[in-house]
């Protein structure tokens, strides 16, 4: 064995398991003390007997951490869910937990934790409250002031709905007054639907996404264009053509196309067939 002091042995203990999973990102389950010198995405961190810590400079992204003491951060750490008997965020770490299931919590002077919910439950119910102000995040992420707010409106006289806007009810009470998918969301104030903003937060994202051409991401900024400004008449016409162009759509896309079929599938999108 050739001697190189700058090329440190590595050591795997007996007991260690290493893994990829499905997504293709390391897991690693340890008996002992684990420490990450290096940045890197993983899926589970966990130290069964020990404790974990990731060094300065290292910028650690993991789906769960989990260790039997504490969890100490020196760089970064970004996770989903951390599970320790504690977590030390030392000077100048920074931390990012969505989920946390500690007994203790020790932050350092210039330290920074973002997150840190107990349960889904409590996340839950966090983003329940502030559904509005989430719903509206793409629309204005990218604008330098908040959204205006809106005046309300005394309700209006309510008119006869058209001819063509009228569905038989099944009960026989009479008719059920149903506005078309195109009028319901560019009437003032009213939301998209469901289905088309969360295919809205998915396209936005995917322009992001540098694995695509340029003509990949003019279609997409199209399509989130269509959908910014309501347009919903157009998009029903042309979404199948534009999606038809983008190379190698990812899985993003392909959830967003689904969206998109399934809001002009519900039946008060037929007025729009015309």
């Amino acid at each position: 064995m050739s001697k190189n002091d700058s090329a440190p042995t590595m050591i795997i203990p007996s007991g260690t398991e290493i893994q990829i999973d499905v997504h293709g990102q390391l897991s690693v389950r340890t008996p002992g003390n684990l420490v990450i010198q290096n940045s890197g995405h993983y899926g589970e961190i966990e130290s069964v007997g020990g404790s974990i810590r990731i060094e300065a400079n290292a910028e650690v992204e993991a789906v769960s951490l989990r260790c039997a003491e504490t969890c100490y951060v020196q760089g970064s750490l970004t996770a989903w869910r951390v599970k320790a008997r504690a977590i030390h965020l030392e000077d100048s770490a920074q931390a990012r937990i969505v989920l946390q299931e500690t007994e203790a919590i020790d932050i350092g002077k210039n330290a920074q934790l973002v997150g840190n919910f107990s349960s889904e439950k409590e996340l839950f119910l966090l983003f329940s409250r502030f559904a509005q102000q989430l719903r509206s995040l793409p629309f204005y992420f990218d604008r330098g002031t908040p959204p205006p707010a809106q005046l309300e409106q005394p309700p209006a006289a309510e008119e006869p709905a058209p001819e063509d806007d009228r569905r038989d009810d099944a009960s026989g009470s009479g008719t059920v007054r149903v506005a078309p998918l195109t009028s319901r969301v560019l009437e003032e104030g009213r939301e998209l639907p469901d289905e088309l903003f969360f295919a809205l937060v998915l396209l936005e994202r995917e322009t992001k996404n540098d694995s695509y051409g340029a003509t990949s991401i003019r279609v997409l900024e199209e399509l989130v264009k269509l959908l910014k400004e309501r347009d919903l008449e157009t998009l029903r016409h042309t979404h199948r053509t534009l999606l038809g162009r983008i190379v190698e759509p990812g899985p993003d896309v392909r959830r967003a196309h689904e969206l998109i079929e399934r809001a002009f599938r519900q039946p008060d999108a037929e007025a729009v067939a015309g």
